[in-house]
């Protein structure tokens, strides 16, 4: 990608330049004008692109369908509309069927959805033994044993004393590295973020190529 040459490209880039500096002033300084300016424009055009998506989502699977004869789709249109009546108090009881439909095939999505592959594939991987070297028995051990002693940490109807309360404490150990990681990637991830805002400033500046 060039560094574009029309003027409604280098704004573009220019703008784009001050907004990422205008984010980063909160964490650089404090809560500020510039910061809350640049806060509302990124509000401001998710919801619009949200809203302009929804639109157009609506169009393509529920109104060309049912202007093309598929008379079915007037259900999850009117389903929707009803979503509406909840702005009314006279009519707001009619939006609770649709809430109470769209949670249930949440629900049903969901359940089946993460069944498998969340738990009875994770049950399967952790008792199956594995047929590799030396490395992969200690990973298969260190897995087994930790998620048993995770598993009994969240016992709370017994006292955590004697062998329970030593595996509890060998699960709680697990819980915190598991947990050390998680936030070690989270930091990673924002500073990988943090590193393409730089690079993306020193590119609008040219001190690199873009």
């Amino acid at each position: 990608m060039a560094y574009p040459t029309d003027p409604a490209g280098i704004l573009g880039i220019w703008v784009g330049f001050f907004l990422v500096l205008a984010i980063y002033s909160y964490q650089l300084y404090r809560e500020n004008i510039v910061y809350r300016i640049a806060e509302h424009i990124y509000v401001g055009i998710a919801f619009a692109v949200v809203g302009v998506t929804a639109v157009e989502t609506v169009k393509k699977t529920a109104i060309v369908p049912l202007m093309n004869g598929k008379v079915i789709y007037v259900v999850p249109i009117i389903l929707g509309l009803m979503m509406y009546t909840i702005f009314t108090s006279r009519y707001r009881w009619l939006s609770r069927y649709t809430v109470a439909l769209q949670v249930g095939c949440s629900i049903g999505v969901g359940t089946t959805g993460m069944l498998i592959p969340r738990i009875i594939n994770q049950i399967k991987s952790t008792i199956t033994p594995p047929s590799g070297g030396a490395a992969e028995w200690a990973n298969f051990i260190y897995v087994g044993v930790g998620t048993i002693c995770t598993l009994l940490y969240f016992i709370l109807t017994h006292e955590h004393k004697g062998i329970l309360g030593t595996t509890t404490r060998i699960g709680r150990y697990i819980l915190m590295i598991g947990l050390g990681a998680m936030f070690g990637n989270t930091i990673l991830f924002r500073m990988s973020m943090l590193s393409g805002r730089v690079e993306y400033l020193l590119k609008v500046l040219k001190l690199i190529p873009m």
